[in-house]
């Protein structure tokens, strides 16, 4: 590892799998994981093929997916009761349960906005060192977002 990551990354392989982390001293709940894979390309015999991507660790995946998954089941059953009610011409404070879950939805999108901005600079030092690493190397770098 190049001696300026040194004390900033640390990383693991499993299998062709590499996965690299912040450590744990200038890490938050918001630091990136890079993971890639290292392969031979079977169409182009000598060649090599790194795909990867830069992301939230597990448990922030997790998290989001959880709070989503809540609120849109929440919303649709509170709401869907509200609108039974509705249409019984009754009147339930239910009803408000879907525009409030989409409030919520969107408060959660810009929550992980603001953490991807938090953790910008440690995503440009994980693409840096790829960079890095593959120089001098003859390689093609795809960028997709």
């Amino acid at each position: 590892m190049k001696s300026q990551y040194r004390g900033k990354l640390k990383g693991r392989i499993v299998g062709s799998l590499v996965v690299l982390d912040i450590v744990e001293q200038e890490s938050h709940y918001w630091s990136p994981q890079m993971s890639f894979r290292v392969e031979e390309d079977e169409f182009n015999t000598g060649t090599t093929i790194i795909a990867g991507l830069i992301g939230p660790t597990p448990k922030v995946w997790t998290m989001f997916v959880f709070i989503y998954a809540a609120l849109a089941i929440t919303g649709f059953f509170v709401s869907s009761h509200g609108v039974s009610k509705w249409m019984l011409d009754q009147y339930s404070h239910t009803i408000w349960a879907f525009p409030l879950a989409i409030v919520l939805m969107f408060t959660a999108y810009l929550a992980g906005r603001e953490g991807e901005s938090l953790g910008a600079d440690q995503i440009e030092m994980l693409k840096q060192f790829m960079r890095d690493s593959l120089k001098g190397v003859d390689a093609k770098l795809v960028q997709k977002r």
